[in-house]
């Protein structure tokens, strides 16, 4: 018998500066999922056809922007495991 589903959160964190970053969105509209959407921009170099994926879309419970500090982190959580 299972008494709470597992939980799926993101964390977005700044990357290396040497290495190209891709750019990335938050939706946390209220009625639906919050959802993490990263664009990587497709290499234009030499003119050759590149069919890559651009754009993905990952969905979780929550998702904590760069600016959250590791105490938020904590406190949404690991407390309420630790708590049970």
């Amino acid at each position: 018998m299972v008494k709470q589903t597992i939980q799926i959160f993101a964390r977005v964190k700044p990357t290396v500066r040497k290495q190209p970053q891709g750019i990335y969105s938050i939706d946390e509209d209220e009625k639906v999922t919050p959802s993490l959407e990263i664009i990587l921009p497709r290499d234009l170099a030499d003119g050759f056809v590149n069919n890559k994926r651009e754009s993905y879309r990952f969905k979780f419970q929550r998702i904590f922007d760069q600016d959250t500090n590791q105490e938020t982190i904590f406190e949404n959580i690991a407390k309420p495991v630790a708590e049970r």
